[in-house]
């Protein structure tokens, strides 16, 4: 498979990155960006290579995804964070692990740590340690940041870039999906923190009722007793309709690909745009895939979410993206079991 190099000067790719923040970019400048963000999926094959063979080995329990972040939540992240360079945004190139507990996802994390070859841990293991802190917004889960590094002449080209894992309980993943699943039906933006309070607060509690109940732990809210909790819930929640929204929804089918797909476009349309719902497209190889990610985030901006994701099994992608599916489900069924086991 041949994988796109990464840009030779770094310091064009962040004058690219400051251009297109300000909203004076080029076209030039644009692909610039689209070569540094397909540049990171030979990093992506590298690590995810590593981490089925580990769980391969070892026989772990372990859903394993990918993806490259879409060139408007880029463009959005640059905005957002106007000492960000472009060189340095650290999820460009991003790998999710969904495990069943907590135990399982820190024997398979603390094992990857100590099997590691050369990439650097960016920040060391508790950087981004969201189970020991937990977001303000209710995020649970762990995060590591790599920083891509080699000796051999065949990878030297992609030192530096950086990639994310996301660690992940199947609980925390409901969670998270649900949060971004209502930013795509509301228009807000809850996963950032930008949205109203009060729906803020209704799934910062949802966070902490999962943690109690499913995981026998507390999260942000720990200083909450179970009565006030549940209280508060139902109270906002009779006020927002947050959840019942998520109820309505109607989960998307997935298509059965060719065997040989490994690498995904998901275009998830807005809800004004009438008459079109969800689209997902296989590719075996990632030149093809590329090339049309880019044609469709053209084609669609402004009307779709589209998103290149891979997996090794199908049913990890339709699992680790369930918000492209707007599939709120998992994260129902485990919140109507929190309310019944904390209320108890």
């Amino acid at each position: 498979m041949a994988f796109t190099a990464p840009p030779n000067s770094r310091r064009q790719v962040d004058l690219a990155g400051d251009r297109i923040r300000s909203g004076t970019s080029t076209a030039a400048d644009v692909t610039l960006l689209e070569q540094w963000r397909a540049s990171h999926l030979y990093v992506i094959n590298t690590f995810q290579s590593r981490l089925r063979d580990r769980r391969r080995r070892h026989k772990d329990d372990v859903s394993i995804a990918q993806r490259l972040k879409r060139r408007p939540t880029i463009v959005d992240k640059l905005q957002r964070e106007p000492g960000m360079a472009l060189s340095r945004m650290h999820d460009i190139a991003g790998l999710r692990l969904i495990f069943d507990d907590v135990s399982d996802l820190q024997a398979f994390r603390a094992g990857f740590h100590n099997s590691r070859a050369e990439h650097e841990l960016i920040g060391g293991d508790d950087r981004y340690d969201y189970l020991t802190h937990p977001k303000r917004t209710g995020y649970r889960g762990i995060h590591d940041v790599y920083r891509y590094k080699v000796g051999s002449a065949a990878g030297q080209a992609w030192n530096g870039l950086r990639l994310e894992i996301q660690y992940r309980t199947v609980v925390q993943h409901a969670w998270a999906t649900a949060v971004e699943i209502s930013d795509i039906v509301n228009a807000t933006r809850l996963k950032f923190g930008g949205a109203a309070a009060d729906l803020e607060r209704v799934f910062l509690l949802t966070s902490e009722l999962l943690a109690r109940a499913h995981e026998e732990t507390s999260g942000y809210c720990k200083e909450l007793d179970d009565k006030t909790l549940i209280g508060e819930f139902m109270q906002l929640e009779k006020k927002t309709g947050a959840i019942d929204r998520l109820r309505q929804l109607s989960s998307s089918q997935f298509t059965t690909f060719a065997k040989n797909s490994r690498l995904f476009i998901l275009i998830n349309f807005f809800p004004e745009v009438s008459g079109q719902g969800f689209i997902a497209q296989g590719f075996a190889d990632s030149k093809t895939a590329l090339s049309k990610y880019a044609e469709l985030e053209d084609m669609y901006a402004g009307k779709a979410d589209v998103v290149l994701v891979g997996a090794s099994e199908q049913d990890a992608v339709r699992l680790a993206y369930t918000n492209y599916f707007s599939d709120a489900s998992m994260f129902l069924e485990k919140l109507d079991e929190a309310l019944e086991r904390v209320g108890a």
